[in-house]
């Protein structure tokens, strides 16, 4: 004797099979809209990259130049040469304006949070560092909040000058600049760069310190160009972490796109056999019952 199934479990049975194809179908359409989304947040971060590599190789020998005429000079007795552990530090945190850049920021924020205390002042470059910053109560450097990608040298001369006056009014005792290293398009690395107080390279007189002769004095030249020194080297980190957060957005964009399609696959997989299920009952359903 056939099986008679009642039709309100027959009804049920085959509402919750519907009901599953529906929610895997919409599923399926959640993440491919998702997919599309990373896949064109990876092109552009891939179109803006060869503009700020050119920036950044430019910045780089700037930087270089400059930390090679500052070696001698760390060996004067200004107050530019001198520690003032007494003193409160500031950090110069050069992160991103958005997220979606794998462990970009989190980065960033592991190697600052490992030295800084709460009597320190913090000048953050970049939306997500002033956001970080803010909701732990460090007190800000000006209220103002900069980007990495538009920062502009007239903006870092200014910043420069005015963290000069700051330093010789004794408001902090040292000045380091947090921001990420571009080593390939695969590698970024977070790192500390102590910008004051100046301090000598190696143990040695080089040939070009003997020969420099600065005149008034080299205190004086130096109180004079140290504005020149911190735009550079700031000017110089952001363009470098820019490029940095760009190619870490590509890479976890482009991982992105890889694991939602493949979830995609996943998924219709699942959708068609639960669709086959469904017709494979409502066939031997329709059979049950030519045979009664």
């Amino acid at each position: 004797m056939p099986l008679i199934r009642h039709p309100s479990s027959e009804i049920a049975d085959g509402s919750a099979m519907g009901a599953n194809t529906k929610a895997l179908k919409a599923r399926i359409r959640s993440v491919d809209s998702t997919m599309h989304i990373t896949k064109a947040m990876e092109l552009v971060a891939s179109s803006k990259m060869k503009r700020a590599r050119s920036r950044m190789e430019g910045s780089r020998f700037y930087r270089t130049v400059l930390a090679e005429a500052f070696a001698d000079l760390a060996a004067s007795d200004s107050i530019y040469a001198k520690a003032r552990p007494d003193l409160p530090v500031l950090y110069i945190v050069i992160a991103g304006d958005r997220g979606l850049a794998g462990g970009y920021n989190t980065n960033i924020f592991k190697t600052v949070m490992q030295s800084v205390t709460e009597r320190d002042i913090v000048l953050p470059v970049g939306r997500r560092a002033a956001d970080y910053f803010a909701r732990r109560g460090f007190v800000p450097f000006d209220g103002k909040t900069y980007s990495a990608d538009t920062i502009t040298s007239s903006e870092c001369v200014r910043l420069a000058c005015e963290i000069k006056d700051r330093y010789d009014r004794g408001e902090f005792g040292a000045v380091y600049a947090v921001s990420t290293e571009f080593v390939s398009m695969l590698s970024q690395k977070a790192g500390i760069q102590k910008l004051l107080p100046l301090e000598k390279k190696g143990g040695e007189e080089t040939v070009s310190s003997v020969a420099t002769l600065y005149e008034p004095d080299a205190e004086t030249v130096l109180a004079a160009i140290i504005p020149e020194y911190i735009a550079g080297t700031l000017y110089g980190a952001a363009a470098e972490s820019f490029a940095s957060e760009l190619a870490a957005r590509r890479s976890a964009m482009d991982t992105a796109t890889k694991n939602a399609s493949e979830m995609i696959d996943t998924l219709s997989l699942r959708y068609n056999r639960a669709r086959q299920s469904a017709i494979t009952q409502e066939i031997t359903e329709i059979v049950a019952g030519a045979q009664m």
